[in-house]
């Protein structure tokens, strides 16, 4: 069943239940009260004979007891009887014709108890209300007067009731049926273009579609309002999701291709030694030597991969304060052997006491990426350098310039990739992989780097972390 016809129907059945109750209520209450002056009128009538009854002589039977013209006090609807102790009728109303009001073996004993009461008679077809008054007279009861009214245009009038009831409450529900499916219509017309959108979307895979809605911010617009947030979030989800593939996918492709070069250098070798049977010395040493050399290379790259495997597991690095000369001392020493036939300069411009949160290991290794390749790629003499200064928003600056050959445009973010090679370094050695480790180290720092190309030649990388103590 449609949410539409449950709430026409919920909010009919209500309705028809309070009409009901209503309805109920009012018809009860109007017929206690039809009855009731039923009840007083003649009761009223009653009293009105019994102050008119004269006695003359010795009031010792009914007949010596001068009842008051009878018919003066009836109407067309209410009729007068009056019977002696022995139940014989010794006057009536005119207007009952050849009938008698009934009167029973109960009647005319509780009469003679002196009780006055009512009782609902059935006299020529129809319902007769009537009140029994006992007739006393020197303390002696002499007779019973009944005075009765008929009850058919009660009846009448409660059966024009109840048929106005029916044909209004019936037009009611029916009028108040068609109004809620109207309403409900109306009122969830926007969950039906909620629904539509929602399926195109999941049909057609179009994440960057959205529900339109320009009315108030009720139930309805807070519901709208969260569906576009989920949508926008579905959509970068998916887009995130889309892109952790490609890498993951470019990553699997490259990895493989990067370990296959060395395997296969090394397999080459090895069946090589394996097929020479009385080999030239120098011919076995360089075949060890290479198998050496790429095995290195295979365990670099390995190393590499575990990294950014940690990396891409969420690995958070222990970190301590540490002062920041210290560790650029360091760096400087050992770089001072990979400089080879290129001249290496170091300038500190931070303050002595300078301490920043960093892994000493992993920062170290951040440093020698950023000279190793600065050390490979830049022509023979050229120089190499590593300064660091104090910037005055509370970080310090790192960076290792070079003159090799440079970042072709564009590449300024793209060599921080996996495997990515620049265009002036492709067909020389490396993987790819340093620059993406050394970018996962410095977000680990909660710092930046940014590559950028020198004026007049050669690159720059420049490395900002956040000061923890600076005094100078």
């Amino acid at each position: 069943m449609h949410l539409r016809m449950k709430l026409t129907l919920l909010y009919t059945g209500v309705l028809s239940l309070v009409l009901v109750v209503l309805t109920t209520v009012l018809y009860l209450a109007t017929a206690h009260t039809l009855y009731k002056e039923v009840d007083e009128g003649i009761a009223a009538r009653a009293a009105s004979v019994i102050k008119s009854i004269r006695i003359e002589g010795a009031p010792l039977p009914l007949r010596e007891i001068i009842l008051p013209d009878v018919d003066v006090f009836a109407s067309p609807d209410t009729y007068l009887q009056a019977v002696d102790v022995r139940g014989r009728v010794v006057a009536r109303s005119d207007n009952l014709g050849g009938q008698y009001l009934p009167l029973g073996e109960y009647t005319l004993q509780s009469a003679l108890r002196g009780d006055k009461f009512y009782e609902t008679v059935l006299a020529g077809g129809q319902e007769i209300r009537v009140y029994n008054v006992p007739l006393v007279v020197e303390g002696r009861l002499v007779g019973l007067l009944q005075v009765g009214r008929a009850l058919s245009t009660i009846h009448a009038l409660l059966g024009r009731m109840r048929f106005f009831i029916a044909l209004v409450g019936t037009a009611a529900v029916l009028l108040a049926g068609l109004l809620g499916w109207f309403l409900a219509r109306t009122v969830l017309s926007p969950l039906e273009r909620v629904t539509q959108t929602a399926s195109s979307i999941e049909n057609g895979s179009d994440l960057s579609r959205r529900i339109d809605y320009a009315g108030p911010a009720d139930e309805l617009g807070r519901l709208v309002y969260t569906l576009n947030a989920m949508f926008e979030r579905l959509e970068i989800m998916y887009h995130r999701l889309e892109e952790s593939y490609e890498l993951q996918r470019r990553f699997v492709s490259d990895a493989s291709h990067e370990l296959r070069t060395p395997l296969t250098s090394i397999r080459g070798n090895a069946e090589l030694l394996l097929k020479i049977e009385r080999a030239d010395p120098s011919l076995v040493r360089e075949a060890l030597n290479d198998i050496v050399s790429e095995a290195r290379r295979l365990t670099r790259l390995v190393q590499d991969l575990l990294a950014l495997a940690r990396a891409d597991a969420g690995f958070n690095l222990e970190k301590k304060s540490i002062p920041l000369a210290d560790i650029l001392k360091e760096v400087e020493r050992k770089a001072q052997f990979l400089a080879g036939d290129k001249e290496f300069s170091f300038a500190n411009h931070c303050p002595a006491e300078t301490l920043i949160m960093v892994n000493s290991d992993y920062f170290s290794q951040l440093l020698f990426i950023l000279l190793d390749n600065a050390f490979k790629y830049s022509p023979p003499g050229s120089s190499v350098n590593l300064t660091a200064q104090d910037l005055p928003n509370g970080f310090v600056e790192i960076a290792v310039t070079d003159r090799g050959p440079g970042l072709a445009p564009g590449e300024e973010n793209r060599i921080f990739d996996r495997f990515y090679r620049g265009e002036g370094v492709r067909g020389r050695e490396g993987s790819g992989l340093g620059l993406a480790i050394a970018r996962w180290i410095v977000e680990q720092h909660n710092g930046t780097i940014h590559a950028a190309n020198r004026p007049g030649g050669g690159s720059k990388f420049t490395i900002r972390l956040p000061v923890i103590k600076n005094i100078t």
